[in-house]
């Protein structure tokens, strides 16, 4: 439980802080608005694998971890 806290933890620091960082490289990397605009989508659908999908597999291994070891 410590170790998933941690992770999760590091997940929501890393994962928060691409969103300001993707807004600011977005508009570094473009060319042109739609250049931009798709380099923000990119990056943004990046962190939100990593703040979503991540987290969520996170909790989820935990909650099947307890549960196996609470039927022993």
């Amino acid at each position: 439980m410590q170790s998933a806290f941690s992770l999760m933890r590091w997940i929501v620091t890393i994962g928060w802080a691409i969103y300001p960082i993707g807004y600011f490289f977005g508009y570094l990397i473009g060319k042109s608005p739609a250049d931009s605009a798709a380099a923000l989508n990119i990056i943004y659908n990046l962190a939100d694998v990593l703040n979503k999908i991540a987290f969520g597999l996170i909790i989820w291994k935990v909650a099947v971890t307890e549960s196996e070891s609470s039927k022993h």
